[in-house]
């Protein structure tokens, strides 16, 4: 079970890793939706450009947020494919 819960997260994290790479930030809306108002939230500058280290903080919480969005929709997944094989 540890071995799939880290194999989900880094996937998480990953995929995540990726979209910030191709910089579409429509893409982190739809794949991390509760993610993306969640470091929206959290993440504040004041009208001016952000500074690296806000942007570096907003994408940090959204890769941290996908990874653990893969893991719960995996521990699900599985809990739900185990009760079928029943």
């Amino acid at each position: 079970m540890r071995k799939w819960l880290l194999v989900l997260g880094l996937a998480g994290a990953a995929w995540m890793t990726f979209v910030l790479y191709l910089g579409s930030l429509r893409l982190a809306i739809i794949s991390n939706y509760p993610g993306f108002f969640l470091a929206r939230w959290c993440v504040h500058y004041s009208g001016m450009a952000p500074s690296l280290w806000t942007l570096w903080m907003f994408d940090g919480l959204l890769v941290l947020t996908s990874s653990l969005e893969w893991v719960i929709v995996g521990v699900i997944a599985r809990g739900i494919a185990r009760r079928f094989s029943k």
